[in-house]
């Protein structure tokens, strides 16, 4: 029973509603920014469509309803439900209909197209799950505005948390798995996979010519990603946005040199929950 009460008290404190009212505008944006690039290249029917109806995929099968449902128009208008059901998520107007419905939306796209269902996107669906159950609709919503409706300064801090823990154990894995993958990424006297990976004509931004020589600086990116990555549990202590601070500068970095689409962009949008102290304190309602 002791365990239980401290279980109850600790999923029932509240915290200031700003930081994950953020994440909720900020990720479906980074979603529909991205869903918006696959339209701008002419790929939506690509993508999304089997073989069968024209298009690349063949790896639709049970678990694509919409396929189901229309092999020709099933996939992109699912792609169109998505965009405009994130769109109204992050402006806030009817946003829980909305986020469960683009959230069903996000998932079929990844069933109709696994090869391009990332691992960023299965990061996104997972805090978006979360934010189904949170109460971060309650601030920063167009809908509340227009219908006159007081916003909600405090909501439970368990999504937060649960958010927060998610990016330990992504980062922390991320890191250990460059370890035992590949010595290089701590020893000098092996090909450096930073230069490798930004070098590379698929993934990287950067001649790897005129790179040539400069190895020096792949072996500082790699360890100090190491580092960053491993020490991620600071991501639950009060030192988290000292650490972001670092994390934006290797997305950042990420984001100038190697082709990875919106990975950088996406971690970012998670980002408010790590500088939650800083942005509390500055324009929070405890202020």
């Amino acid at each position: 029973m002791r365990a239980w009460r401290w279980w109850r008290a600790h999923t029932s404190r509240q915290e200031d509603a700003l930081p994950l009212a953020l994440v909720r505008v900020l990720v479906p944006l980074v979603v529909v920014i991205d869903l918006l690039q696959v339209a701008r290249l002419g790929m939506v029917t690509a993508y999304w469509r089997t073989a069968d109806a024209g298009g690349l995929s063949r790896f639709s099968g049970e678990h694509a309803v919409v396929d189901a449902l229309s092999p020709l128009w099933g996939g992109p208008l699912t792609w169109l439900v998505c965009v405009i059901s994130m769109v109204l998520t992050s402006l806030g107007v009817a946003t829980r209909p909305a986020l469960l419905l683009g959230l069903l939306a996000y998932a079929q796209l990844g069933h109709l197209y696994p090869p391009g269902d990332r691992g960023i996107d299965r990061l996104l669906r997972t805090v978006l799950l979360v934010l189904l159950f949170s109460g971060a609709h309650r601030r920063l919503s167009l809908w509340q505005h227009l219908r006159k409706i007081q916003c909600a300064p405090r909501i439970l801090a368990w999504p937060s948390e649960l958010i927060r823990f998610i990016l330990v154990l992504m980062y922390l894995g991320a890191g250990l798995h460059k370890l035992g993958s590949d010595p290089g990424w701590i020893d000098p006297s092996r090909p450096n996979p930073v230069y490798r990976i930004i070098a590379d004509p698929l993934a990287g931004k950067l001649d790897p010519v005129a790179f040539e020589g400069w190895h020096w600086v792949g072996y500082a990116f790699s360890v100090g990603t190491i580092a960053l990555e491993s020490s991620a549990l600071l991501i639950l202590t009060r030192h988290a946005p000292r650490w972001a601070v670092l994390g934006v500068m290797m997305h950042l970095g990420i984001a100038a040199t190697m082709h990875l689409g919106m990975f950088s962009w996406g971690m970012l949008s998670l980002y408010p929950l790590l500088f939650a102290p800083w942005i509390v304190s500055r324009w929070g309602a405890e202020r």
